[in-house]
């Protein structure tokens, strides 16, 4: 009997109580994943293509025919991948629609137990989406603000273990710190992919209270879900202050020192140097200049944070802060608590 997608991803749970197997092709994947699923596709994205013409051409018994005919030489070997995953506790099948792709792979499974999911991936989607809004409207949201470089993070990492909270890292889910110079190493998901991820995080935490850090609409390109987005805008905000030096300190760390590490000096600067470009407008040219100018004269001295906290405390409080206040300003949001790292989490992890 098919599962229905409650089964997968129980409102409350804390995690989904079966595996799942994507079984959709890999382009289908990129453009929306579901979090937590095993994608292991029951055909490549040609075959699938082949067997779409010739669905439109001749008919569904031609199409899987031909489905037959260009997956069977793989199927043991993409049937074990799914066994693979079946071996180790109960499990559910997805495909776009819950249809014949998911009935194929589950019989090919061949192990009891094992369901398809009524609706495949667009049950399931609609199904997150609409847990989302049931608990966005349920749950008490808290806004995490602050200056650029404060840690806001680094204190919901700290609230992580905290009972009655989810603490979501919005931009740990968009892969991207949420600025111009916030991109990580990894590409940004597909914005449905990111909407999955946010709305599984709410509907499986059964926390009655949610706290975000304080985003614009948009992280990266990735937008905030309608839903999430209307409520962080009306939900107190907790404002986290940290002094200019230790701000500086942390942007070093971050963006100077780590992309260094990982990928040489010559190309953090460089992509530093795109970024404060990028910025160009907002920043003013000759400050601009400025910058570009420290960070050329820095190039020899690289590891070193007095080398660079001029330039980064130029961008700070000319760029980031005045841009950052004066949208929060124009909000007309009040702060209901501040004070620092130490303050925030004692207030924040306090029973509701």
């Amino acid at each position: 009997m098919p599962l229905s997608p409650d089964d997968v991803y129980p409102a409350g749970a804390g995690a989904p109580p079966v595996a799942l197997i994507d079984v959709r092709s890999p382009g289908e994947v990129a453009r929306g994943a579901l979090p937590g699923a095993h994608a292991l596709p029951l055909m490549t994205d040609d075959e699938r293509h082949l067997v779409g013409l010739r669905y439109a051409e001749a008919g569904q018994e031609a199409a899987i025919a031909l489905g037959y005919e260009l997956a069977g030489p793989h199927l043991a070997a993409r049937a074990e991948a799914w066994r693979a995953v079946a071996d180790a506790g109960p499990t559910a099948v997805a495909c776009w629609r819950g249809g014949l792709r998911s009935a194929l792979a589950v019989r090919h499974l061949e192990r009891p137990g094992v369901e398809t999911v009524a609706g495949g991936y667009k049950a399931l989607r609609r199904h997150l989406m609409a847990g989302l809004r049931r608990a966005v409207d349920t749950k008490r949201v808290v806004v995490l603000g602050g200056l650029t470089g404060s840690g806001k993070t680094e204190v919901l990492r700290a609230l992580g273990g905290v009972p009655d909270l989810l603490a979501l890292d919005l931009e740990a889910l968009a892969r991207h710190r949420g600025s111009a110079f916030g991109a990580e190493d990894d590409p940004q998901p597909a914005q449905a992919t990111f909407e999955n991820a946010v709305a599984a995080a709410v509907v499986l935490d059964p926390a009655p209270r949610i706290v975000a850090e304080d985003e614009s609409r948009f992280v990266g390109r990735r937008t905030v879900p309608d839903t999430l987005w209307t409520a962080m805008r009306a939900a107190p905000v907790v404002w986290l202050e940290a002094p200019l030096q230790e701000r500086v300190r942390r942007v070093y760390d971050g963006y100077v020192h780590a992309p260094a590490e990982r990928h040489g000096v010559a190309a953090a600067r460089a992509r530093l140097e795109n970024d404060v470009r990028r910025v160009r407008k907002r920043l003013g040219g000759q400050r601009c200049d400025a910058v570009l100018g420290a960070l050329e004269a820095a190039a020899n001295a690289w590891f070193d944070p007095d080398a660079h906290a001029g330039w980064i405390a130029t961008l700070l409080e000319d760029y980031y802060d005045k841009l950052y206040l004066r949208a929060f300003q124009a909000s007309g949001r009040a702060r209901a608590f501040a004070g620092n790292a130490d303050d925030v989490i004692g207030y924040l992890a306090r029973p509701a």
